[in-house]
Order: structure tokens, then C-alpha cells, then sequence
């Protein structure tokens, strides 16, 4: 999102040093869910709709169809005009964080990074997300998490310890190190 720029280095977008994009255009690219989500007073529509320009109802459907969000707003009355809130306070976790990766996917960016997108959502929400992301979203999603229930839908794992990359690959051989002991991590 560059929101900080790297202290070494840099990061690649396709190629492209970040520093060297728009940040407006950048941060358009990216559909991102942060681990504390923030939701605004008003309905469940005014909070995919929040931050874009001309999103239809069909791109807000095919959206809350990916994150799981039609599951939620068809069980009640109101619809996408349902209330969440001031913060959410009406929603439970883990049907806020439905509304935040509904958020992130309604202009469908080419890049999706979830901080810990399951973390307040029970087991049966956790597989279904995995399900969908899975079909709908893998080629481009970036996931940070401790959960080692999401390695299922990853293809490259990076390992990341005391702020320091400690490995990086194919998701099996990174496992497969980590578990012969032929990773150190870094203290």
C-alpha cells in the first residue's frame, strides 16, 4: 500500500518499484483487509461503497458473493441496507470482517492483502472463505496470518521472524524445512 517505504531494498509491483507508482494508483490496485478492521455508522452498502468511485450493484453482488457476505445480508430483513453500526458494534467479528473483504473486493483489484482475514470467524466461516478463495481469488492474494489452517490456500509461504525474512518458496518445500529443522529463524 506504501504507506511506509522500505529502510532497504524495494518492493516489486510486476516488475515496477513501488516508489516509483502513484500511490493514489497503487492503493487503488490493492484490496486490502486489516487485521483491525474499521466499519462505519450506516448500512452494510454504504460500507462497500465507501472510498469508491461507480461501483454498480452488480459488482457489489459479485463481491459480497466472494467474501460470503450475500450469506449475511439475504438472512436479514434490511438487505444490504442493514445497519453495522458505529465501528460495527451490530455485527459479530466475523460477519465484520465478511463486510471488510466485501469491501476490499468490490472494485476488483488486481492485488488482495488480508492481515489474518479469519481470525474472528468460527471454523464453518473459515472453511467457506477458504473454499471461495480457492476458486475465486488465489492467483492474487497476499495473506499474512499466524494460522496455520490457511497454508491451504497458499502456493508460496514466507516465512517472516524477528522482522526478518528466514525463508521463502513453494509452500510444501517451506514446510517441509521447517519441520526438518533446516530453517533458523532469526533472534
Amino acid at each position: 500500500m506504501a504507506l511506509y517505504q522500505p529502510q532497504s531494498g524495494s518492493i516489486l509491483v510486476d516488475g515496477t518499484d513501488t516508489r516509483s507508482i502513484d500511490p493514489a494508483d497503487l492503493r487503488h490496485a490493492i484490496g486490502y483487509v486489516p487485521q483491525n478492521l474499521v466499519l462505519f455508522s450506516g448500512s452494510v452498502r454504504d460500507n462497500l461503497q465507501i472510498g469508491t468511485r461507480g461501483v454498480d450493484d452488480a459488482a457489489m453482488l459479485k463481491a459480497a458473493g466472494m467474501a460470503g457476505l450475500l450469506d449475511i445480508v439475504s438472512r436479514h430483513p434490511k438487505g444490504f441496507d442493514m445497519p453495522v453500526g458505529e465501528r460495527g458494534e451490530s455485527l459479530s467479528g466475523g460477519q465484520r470482517q465478511t463486510v471488510a473483504l466485501a469491501r476490499a473486493l468490490v472494485t476488483d483489484p488486481p492485488i488482495l492483502v488480508l492481515d489474518e482475514p479469519t481470525h474472528a470467524m468460527d471454523h464453518s466461516a473459515e472453511e467457506r472463505l477458504k473454499a471461495r478463495m480457492l476458486d475465486d481469488m488465489r492467483d492474487k492474494t497476499i495473506i499474512i496470518t499466524h494460522r496455520e489452517s490457511l497454508l491451504s490456500v497458499v502456493n508460496t509461504l514466507v516465512v517472516v521472524d524477528g522482522g526478518k525474512v528466514v525463508a521463502a518458496g513453494p509452500k510444501d518445500a517451506v514446510v517441509k524445512a521447517l519441520s526438518e529443522g533446516k530453517i533458523r529463524m532469526a533472534r
